[in-house]
């Protein structure tokens, strides 16, 4: 099993501190290669053993075999300097992200979509537009599902909220401030919320009941900095289609 299908089996099993040895893994990769546990531990100030029970949460033996497994996937080679990343990664990025699809918490996800009276969707810059085309598709089958880019829209929208709702919060970072405010203002309100971000530790995913995970890397040309949209879109066209093969029959019946 790689290692990317390997985390998306497992991620519901991972705790915070887990998640944050987890981010700091990927993002470190090629350090971490060169690492012995206990170098490892000392860098994120926890207990040799308490990377040794993450490890052991994915299903590898132990830190040998999750650092093998982990520089295999990745391409990487101790000793052999990585080049810098490449417009092209993406590609990568996609296939990681499709591995780290969890068909139980899309299952789970489908049926809040399903049952919730309401779908709101936050989002803001870039991720905007695949958070606008989920909205719309589940419009076009008659589900009240609207998307906000505007911070005092999404705080009058998460105010009104109740246990009935759902929303549906896209940040790759996990940081957005805008889209924590509101989505924290739901979770007050008793809504649902289902995250969207980067693998790893962070704010947003930290405070969602449901999370859904993309492999995003920067490309750095001549000090711009880009990061691709295209693993948060095939995300939500995934989830839409999905929605459709489970509950299809059921929408256009009521849209009617």
């Amino acid at each position: 099993m790689d290692f990317f299908t390997r985390i998306a089996e497992h991620t519901p099993q991972l705790n915070r501190s887990d998640n944050e040895i987890l981010s700091y893994c990927v993002r470190h990769h090629e350090q971490v290669a060169r690492l012995k546990v206990t170098e490892l531990a000392d860098k994120l100030f926890i207990s040799p053993a308490s990377v040794i029970r993450f490890c052991k949460k994915l299903g590898f033996s132990g830190f040998a075999e999750f650092k093998a497994s982990l520089r295999m996937e990745l391409g990487e080679t101790p000793g052999i300097q990585k080049q810098d990343s490449r417009p092209t990664d993406f590609f990568r990025d996609i296939q990681k992200t499709i591995q780290m699809v969890s068909e139980e918490t899309v299952e789970r996800i489908l049926e809040l979509i399903h049952t919730k009276r309401r779908i709101e969707i936050y989002a803001v810059g870039s991720s905007r537009m695949p958070a606008a085309e989920l909205a719309k598709r589940f419009q076009i089958i008659g589900k009240a599902a609207f998307c906000y880019d505007d911070s005092t829209l999404m705080n009058i929208s998460a105010r009104q909220l109740t246990e009935n709702d759902l929303v549906l919060a896209l940040s790759i970072s996990g940081e957005t401030s805008l889209v924590i405010s509101a989505a924290n203002m739901a979770k007050s309100k008793g809504a649902a919320l289902v995250s969207f971000t980067n693998l790893g530790s962070n704010t947003l995913s930290s405070i969602a009941d449901e999370n859904l995970y993309v492999t995003s890397t920067n490309f750095i040309k001549a000090d711009l900095e880009v990061l691709s949209r295209v693993q948060l879109l095939i995300i939500c066209e995934y989830l839409f289609f999905r929605y459709i093969e489970n509950y299809g029959n059921e929408s256009a019946a009521s849209a009617l």
